[in-house]
């Protein structure tokens, strides 16, 4: 689906945040990018749906290189669609209702369009008695719940989320994942960038490692964790359940995903727990 080819980026009068960033994302899949604050994350973000346009390398959106013309950045945005960590940062609109159109009218849609889009949205996110508040007035938590509709109501064919459950209480990011698996369900790629690596084993297909402006590795999570030494070089911890595997069995690879996994794993090692304790 998109692809980007050694993309560097320099914030004009600042330094240089994409130092040659390549990667692939692939239609139908679950991606997370780990790195630590400043990494440049939040900027690579920014170049998927053309917010940010490369000083140099070549961004690509289902085999089209993209480009400045007015036709290719609409589209490009109506099929990426980015939810910011900080929802301040992307509400614009002074009520709910106008909110979930502010997005389909930037894209030239027609009202009965942008109407039925709207109708369509707020069943899916139960936002029937939302419509007349003000934003200003929302929790942190209906903030975000809001922006994640906003841009799902362009029906993008990717999503990439920045942080989405920072400052949420546990109910909160329960809701909010729960919503974010239905959506890829129901056919959305999703690349989420984020701090919970016990999250990201749990959740992800493909990890991508990122350190100082590059991807510097990049896998299946349960593989990625297993090498802790590696993640230490780029300041990064591996989830409790991997520290826990990779302290009982070292010479084991591959580290469960969750706790399902990790009895059946376990059960499967009753020899050698029976070897080591008797």
């Amino acid at each position: 689906m998109l692809r980007l080819e050694e993309v560097y980026y320099q914030y004009p009068h600042g330094q240089e945040v994409l130092k040659g960033v390549s990667l692939q994302i692939f239609r139908g899949k679950k991606y997370a990018l780990i790195g630590h604050n400043g990494c440049g994350k939040t900027t690579l973000f920014l170049h998927m749906n053309g917010l940010l346009r490369p000083n140099r390398g070549c961004i690509y959106w289902k085999e089209q290189k993209m480009d400045d013309r007015r036709q290719t950045i609409q589209q490009w945005r109506r099929e990426v669609g980015i939810v910011f960590q900080n929802p301040e940062h992307q509400l614009l609109a002074p009520v709910v209702r106008d909110e979930l159109a502010f997005g389909l009218h930037q894209l030239g849609l027609h009202e009965a369009e942008i109407n039925q889009e709207i109708a369509r949205t707020v069943r899916e996110f139960g936002l029937q008695s939302w419509m007349d508040k003000p934003v200003h007035h929302l929790s942190l938590g209906q903030k975000k719940w809001l922006t994640l509709a906003s841009v799902m109501a362009m029906r993008p064919h990717l999503l990439v989320l920045d942080e989405p459950t920072a400052y949420l209480d546990l109910l909160q990011t329960e809701r909010l994942v729960e919503k974010i698996n239905d959506i890829h369900q129901a056919g959305t790629t999703v690349f989420i960038a984020t701090h919970d690596f016990d999250f990201v084993l749990k959740w992800a297909d493909i990890v991508f490692v990122m350190h100082d402006g590059q991807i510097v590795m990049h896998g299946e999570p349960q593989e990625l964790f297993a090498r802790p030494s590696v993640l230490q070089e780029y300041r990064l911890g591996i989830p409790l359940l991997a520290s826990v595997w990779n302290a009982l069995f070292p010479e084991d690879a591959k580290i469960p995903r969750d706790i399902c996994e990790l009895k059946q794993r376990l059960g499967e090692k009753a020899e050698w727990y029976a070897n080591a304790l008797f």
